[in-house]
């Protein structure tokens, strides 16, 4: 099965590469897939890594996107403070390897963030720099589109196994059997986001003419609000929110109030109507349990060790060594695995990134005004931004590199209006 998954996602990475990159996005919820018990699915489960679906098959997956570039032509890579980021933190995750607790498992660590991560951003913006005038624009609205498509049909099967086997058995977070609930509602939150870009525009963005469909997304929209809340996870709900929030500051996007109070009032009490089916406790009680006060206190605790850790090891500890100095593998925050883990090394690049965002958002306060496509792309960073704070380690910010890796493309394909001709 995992044979036959591989090929499939293979093939759609040849055929329609930003189908591909949307599936690759999402590996680690579908290499769980190929090994659910319907029987006895365990929703409070993380399945083992899958070397195929997990390693290979998206190192396998990039390549072949790549190869759907006419390579009779010049293809096209021009360097510019985005590939800064990651020239200097791969130089620094290799060099600091050679001196950490176990040389091997960093030397590893640094391998999975080249190739399961940095790839994610340079394949990105080499599909967006090589794409001709009329290509460009359509593949991100593609990548955009998949990626609802995929919240609609995980977030179904998810919710259908858990109402089936999961609902009273334990399980209090909605997710698929085997996946952590931070990737699942994450997929969630971006098909949140790109069905409120379509509600909000009126299907503009996307060319959306039918009724028939703008009706059916508002439908959809609050569907995803709610398995998102079954998730319960907040990180994610505030990475949404504070991307919509800069979405609609930057944009100042206009909407009917005939439009926005009918398509609100349905949403408001389609919500409503679920919560209250489903039960208000049942669906809120890990955000309002106090069982959660551990997961809070131990991050905490890993905030502390990595002021404690970068103080007393300025030239850093090494990649994934963290975990031998704290309770926690990694301390769940973006910047303080670095200072934590690389020293000073971390510190001079978490102020590099920190720059970069800023240069991000000049770019997109001069040219949103009149081009939406930079507001979308920069809330979109900002989305899977936002929940680098919070989750995840350092290779895993795959949605956060696809995100820059498009807006590197685009504002140079932009600024230079320099279009290829296929």
């Amino acid at each position: 099965m995992s044979i036959l998954v591989s090929i499939l996602i293979l093939i759609s990475c040849l055929k329609r590469p930003m189908l591909g990159l949307a599936l690759l996005l999402q590996i680690n919820i579908i290499r769980s897939l190929v090994s659910i018990d319907f029987n006895n699915p365990c929703f409070t489960c993380v399945n083992e890594s899958d070397v195929l679906l997990g390693a290979v098959t998206p190192v396998l997956g990039l390549i072949l996107i790549l190869l759907r570039l006419d390579i009779r032509k010049k293809i096209v890579y021009v360097f510019d403070v985005f590939d800064g980021f990651f020239v200097l933190s791969v130089c620094t995750l290799f060099l600091t390897s050679l001196y950490a607790v176990d040389i091997i498992d960093s030397l590893g660590y640094s391998f999975r963030f080249l190739f399961l991560g940095c790839s994610f951003f340079v394949v990105s913006k080499i599909l967006i720099l090589n794409a001709s005038q009329y290509q460009y624009i359509s593949y991100f609205k593609s990548f955009l589109i998949y990626s609802l498509f995929l919240s609609i049909i995980f977030g179904t099967f998810g919710c259908v196994l858990y109402l089936m086997k999961g609902f009273g058995q334990g399980a209090y977070r909605l997710t698929i059997p085997g996946v952590h609930a931070i990737p699942f509602s994450q997929l969630l939150g971006l098909g949140i986001f790109v069905s409120f870009i379509i509600f909000i525009t009126n299907g503009a963005f996307f060319n959306i003419k039918s009724k028939l469909k703008l009706n059916i997304n508002i439908a959809i929209l609050p569907y995803l609000v709610l398995l998102l809340l079954a998730s319960q996870t907040r990180g994610i709900m505030l990475s949404l929110a504070v991307a919509i929030l800069v979405y609609l500051t930057l944009s100042r996007v206009k909407i009917k109030r005939k439009v926005l109070y009918f398509s609100g009032t349905v949403m408001v009490l389609a919500l409503i109507v679920a919560i209250q089916y489903i039960d208000f406790e049942v669906l809120f009680q890990r955000l309002l349990s106090k069982k959660t006060a551990k997961s809070v206190d131990d991050r905490f605790i890993a905030y502390s060790d990595s002021l404690s850790l970068f103080i007393e090891h300025p030239l850093g500890i090494g990649p994934n060594s963290f975990k031998h100095y704290s309770i926690l593998d990694y301390p769940h925050n973006f910047f303080l695995e670095f200072i934590s883990q690389y020293g000073i090394f971390g510190l001079f690049i978490s102020f590099y990134f920190i720059f970069m965002c800023l240069y991000m958002l000049l770019l997109t306060y001069k040219y949103g005004k009149t081009n939406l496509m930079y507001i979308l792309l920069f809330t979109l960073f900002i989305y899977f931004f936002i929940e680098t704070i919070f989750s995840f380690t350092l290779w895993m910010h795959k949605g956060m590199y696809v995100s820059m890796g498009l807006f590197a493309g685009y504002h140079y394909k932009f600024r230079t209006k320099n279009f290829s001709n296929s």
